[in-house]
C-alpha cells in the first residue's frame, strides 16, 4: 500500500507506462468532452500494488509531490525480473469503478479489453502516455512500433509531471477506482483510488 494525499486524476489516467500505463487509456474514451476548466478536483486516497511472485515483479516505494494546482509529480519504481516477449502470455486489462461512499463500487463503462502488453504499448501507451514519460523515466520510447522484448530491469519514474487539462469539464462526485491487472508469467496489479469533489 502507498497512501498519499492531494493528487490529481491525471495520475490515475496517466500513471500507466506499466506503472504509468493506467487511467489515460480509460479516459481517452471521454477526452473529446474536455472544454475549458474542469468543475471538479480530486484527492488521491490510495495506491495499492501486488504481485503473485515478488521474485519476478516487485514494487519500490512511490512518492507524490504537488507542483501546483492540478499538477503533480510522481516518483516510483517497478522491478520487472523477466523478459516479456512477442507472442507470450503476458497481458494487461483496465477496469474502472465508482462508489458514493468508498465501499460499494460499481463498474463504469470506461475500460480496455485484455490484450498483450505490446498491443497496449503500440496503441494507448504510445498515444497517451509515452510523451509524458520519455524525459522522466526509462520506460520505452519509440517512433513507429515497439520493438520486443520488454527487457527485465527496474523501471522508474523520476518526478514525472501530470496535469488534468485534457479531461472532461464535468465529473460526478464520489470515489473512483481503477484496477490495472497484468497476467501471464506472473500476476500483478496496480489499483488507484481517488475521491472526486466539485470545486467550490
Amino acid at each position: 500500500m502507498c497512501p498519499t494525499t492531494m493528487y490529481s486524476v491525471k495520475l490515475l489516467l496517466a500513471v500507466i507506462g506499466l506503472w504509468s500505463l493506467a487511467f489515460s487509456s480509460i479516459w481517452m474514451c471521454v477526452n473529446s468532452l474536455a472544454v475549458d476548466e474542469q468543475t471538479w478536483t480530486y484527492e488521491l486516497k490510495n495506491i495499492e500494488t501486488g504481485s503473485s511472485n515478488p521474485e519476478m515483479v516487485s514494487f519500490g516505494e512511490c512518492k507524490l509531490e504537488r507542483i501546483s494546482r492540478g499538477v503533480f509529480a510522481v516518483i516510483g519504481a517497478i522491478d520487472i525480473k523477466y523478459d516479456i516477449q512477442e507472442g507470450d502470455s503476458n497481458t494487461v486489462e483496465f477496469n474502472s469503478y465508482r462508489s458514493e461512499n468508498g465501499k460499494d463500487y460499481r463498474p463504469l463503462p470506461f475500460k480496455t479489453p485484455r490484450q498483450h502488453i505490446f498491443d497496449y504499448f503500440n496503441t494507448f501507451y504510445k498515444d497517451y502516455v509515452m510523451d509524458t514519460l520519455k524525459d522522466c523515466s526509462n520506460f520505452p520510447a519509440f517512433e513507429d512500433k515497439f520493438e520486443p522484448p520488454f527487457e527485465r530491469q527496474t523501471y522508474y519514474l523520476d518526478h514525472c509531471q501530470f496535469d488534468q487539462e485534457s479531461f472532461p469539464q464535468h465529473l460526478q462526485e464520489g470515489f473512483y477506482k481503477v484496477n490495472m491487472s497484468f497476467s501471464g508469467d506472473v500476476d500483478w496489479y496496480i489499483i488507484f483510488v481517488a475521491e472526486v469533489q466539485s470545486k467550490v
